[in-house]
């Protein structure tokens, strides 16, 4: 088959998730919404500059090892992503923007925005909270971009974010898997020094990059534990 780039998303969706709902789309800035399962929400936005200065402040307070559960500026986030990112580093320019094409947040997040403690707030991010303005309950928040070559990839790496947090069997069931594995530590050290990831998600993050096929890590995922929790990533979605 044949298929545009909208429609091969939507075919890979329909794949994984048959009664994927429509789409809505925000016309301040392109962003496509759709509802995955009940809980589930994916954001698809034109381009990374977008997707990027858009979920920044929120995936930052949510997983950030310096500033997560922090309210923080973009000022104050930008000195030290320099200081501490590696290309940031290596550079002395921020590089952030390029650096990232996929993003995840529990619902959660989006309270201190709402309550006015991350003012001011940017025009994407006013956009960004008027799309859930309406969202009750407990809910996930995944976002990928159509420039990005990996895609497909990159889709499954946060769809396995979303199912670790709003489904409670799927989770336990990728914990027990992960504690039998002693090389995970060192996978949780490179994310944590390198990738620049809070202590608290790690767990979730070597779940996510281990169902990757092409995780980009240094540290080696063992091969196995990448079929146990690719089989579990399968049956729940």
């Amino acid at each position: 088959m044949n298929f545009g780039k909208g429609e091969k998303l939507n075919h890979f969706l329909s794949k994984i998730f048959p009664l994927v709902r429509p789409v809505e789309t925000s016309q301040a800035m392109n962003i496509e919404h759709k509802k995955l399962a009940d809980k589930i929400h994916l954001l698809t936005f034109e381009n990374q500059k977008d997707i990027t200065s858009t979920f920044l402040r929120f995936q930052e307070h949510y997983e950030s090892p310096n500033f997560r559960g922090k309210v923080f500026s973009l000022e104050e986030f930008k000195e030290w992503y320099i200081k501490n990112s590696p290309k940031g580093v290596a550079s002395g320019d921020f590089t952030y923007y390029s650096d990232w094409n996929g993003f995840n947040i529990p619902s959660y997040i989006l309270k201190p925005f709402y309550d006015d403690k991350f003012n001011p707030l940017s025009k994407q991010e006013k956009n960004f909270l008027d799309i859930f303005k309406d969202e009750g309950g407990a809910f996930y928040i995944i976002g990928v971009h159509k420039k990005s070559k990996i895609k497909d990839q990159l889709l499954k790496h946060e769809i396995a974010h979303g199912l670790f947090y709003t489904k409670d069997s799927y989770r336990l069931e990728v914990q027990q898997t992960l504690s039998q594995f002693d090389d995970i530590k060192n996978i949780k050290e490179e994310l944590s020094l390198k990738a620049g990831y809070h202590e608290e998600v790690l767990e979730d993050e070597v779940h996510a990059y281990s169902i990757d096929f092409e995780s980009n890590l240094k540290t080696p995922i063992p091969e196995k534990l990448s079929e146990e929790l690719r089989k579990l990533y399968e049956k729940y979605s």
